[in-house]
């Protein structure tokens, strides 16, 4: 099965990488956790077209496969990207789509108007005070409600530059919905795995112990080889899940949790325990990894779709079906 991207598509993942990592610097990070004012990205993304990115090109938008879009949320992960552009291009829009809302996607497309989402997956809805609107997903499709229709309820998250809500409404699994969610989420968690790899690359290039830079040590090179290996096995993955959605879904957000927390173990050893700290910006990265671990199924949640599609005959076991595509 070809993963490639064509040369467009990779044109505009990169171009919104460079806009992450550039715009978004550890610096404004900082500051958006200490309740400073910061620039907003909301003109780049909107002039780059990223909330677009799954709208049809008539309503304004790129019509770009998931693969695309995970492709940009691996890139939003890599960065720590706090704006919830993930969450509306790649959850809210096409929602609005499937419901024929074409006004509403335009305005949102246009930077307008932020329309959320509330659905069982993800009980803790992020940036609920930010909304407008809400989407609340049915079985297929979903219904609109404006935000004095819902109570939200401010929570405290594990990551500092998110806030989260507890809704008074949930409403039902949608499954096209949740895969798309869990998709997305296992993307932004390989990028979360990858930056904090290099992130302890770095700092082991610049530890010095015993005349010596750590990552000389080959304890620390074969921690940091692993996972940087789990990562390359992971991600694969969640292209496939993204081509082929089903039982692959939960193949890739089991791996992309293990992967992640694996990252954030091995790249606090490597910071000698000081990556849970304050002061270290790692801890920006591993908080939202873990956090993101919970949203769209966690492990428990994905094991067993998995443990019910062996046993229950669903799945075709053994070697001659190992390795078909």
């Amino acid at each position: 099965m070809d993963f490639q991207f064509t040369d467009d598509q990779q044109d505009l993942i990169d171009a919104a990488k460079a806009v992450f990592d550039g715009e978004n610097t550890v610096e404004r990070m900082r500051a958006m956790a200490a309740g400073k004012e910061t620039s907003s990205l909301w003109p780049q993304l909107t002039e780059l077209g990223l909330f677009g990115v799954m709208a049809p090109e008539k309503l304004g938008g790129l019509e770009q496969p998931l693969t695309v879009m995970a492709g940009i949320a691996e890139a939003s992960g890599y960065a720590g990207v706090p704006e919830p552009l993930i969450e509306i291009a790649g959850i809210t829009v096409p929602l609005l789509v499937e419901m024929g809302e074409p006004d509403l996607v335009k305005a949102v497309l246009g930077g307008v108007t932020p329309i959320g989402f509330l659905t069982p997956l993800v009980p803790n809805v992020p940036f609920g005070n930010f909304c407008e609107k809400f989407v609340v997903t049915r079985t297929a499709g979903g219904a609109l409600i404006p935000k004095d229709g819902v109570n939200l309820e401010a929570l405290k998250s594990i990551d500092p530059l998110r806030s989260i809500f507890k809704a008074s409404v949930t409403g039902d699994q949608n499954p096209d919905t949740d895969q798309r969610g869990a998709v997305l989420c296992a993307a932004q968690l390989i990028g979360l795995s990858h930056r904090m790899v290099d992130m302890s690359v770095e700092y082991a290039k610049d530890r010095h112990q015993f005349s010596k830079p750590i990552g000389s040590f080959q304890a620390v090179k074969h921690q940091l080889a692993n996972v940087y290996t789990q990562i390359e096995f992971t991600r694969p993955m969640m292209h496939l899940a993204a081509i082929k959605g089903g039982v692959a879904v939960h193949n890739a957000k089991v791996a992309a949790i293990d992967t992640a927390m694996l990252a954030a173990e091995t790249a606090i050893q490597v910071h000698g325990g000081m990556g849970y700290t304050y002061e270290v910006d790692l801890h920006l990265f591993m908080k939202r990894a873990w956090a993101l671990c919970g949203e769209w199924g966690d492990r428990n949640y994905h094991m067993k779709k998995l443990e019910d599609y062996v046993l229950n005959g669903a799945a075709e076991l053994g070697p001659d079906h190992t390795f078909r595509g």
